[in-house]
């Protein structure tokens, strides 16, 4: 369950803002002219379930790697507590911000692609 402003340790009126779907893409090129990328989608669902779905590209090979994490979150004062579901393990919290149409999640920015 998400947490609501005023509880003084989770939630704040702000963390319905990362309710929604966000992209990041990395590309590369490397010194021998093979171009990949890296791009991570994240989901962060009103009812506190979350998923990473991380992709990798080799655009010279013409391959791709996918793999989707199911998490919950819950928002803190200025974090958000992740806990990946199994068969993934663990519990991380992140920095975050909302500017406009932009995450910036541990200080990395990804696009609003949906909400």
């Amino acid at each position: 369950m998400l947490g609501t402003a005023g509880t003084g340790t989770t939630g704040t009126t702000a963390s319905s803002e990362l309710v929604g779907t966000w992209r990041r893409i990395l590309y590369f090129l490397a010194e021998d002219g093979s171009a990949s990328s890296s791009e991570t989608t994240w989901r962060f669902n009103g009812d506190g379930t979350a998923s990473r779905l991380s992709v990798t590209r080799n655009y010279t090979a013409g391959v791709a790697d996918s793999q989707t994490m199911d998490a919950r979150w819950e928002p803190l004062v200025q974090t958000v507590r992740i806990t990946y579901l199994p068969p993934s393990a663990g519990t991380f919290e992140y920095s975050y911000r909302v500017a406009g149409d932009t995450l910036y999640l541990a200080s990395q920015a990804y696009a609003r692609i949906g909400r």
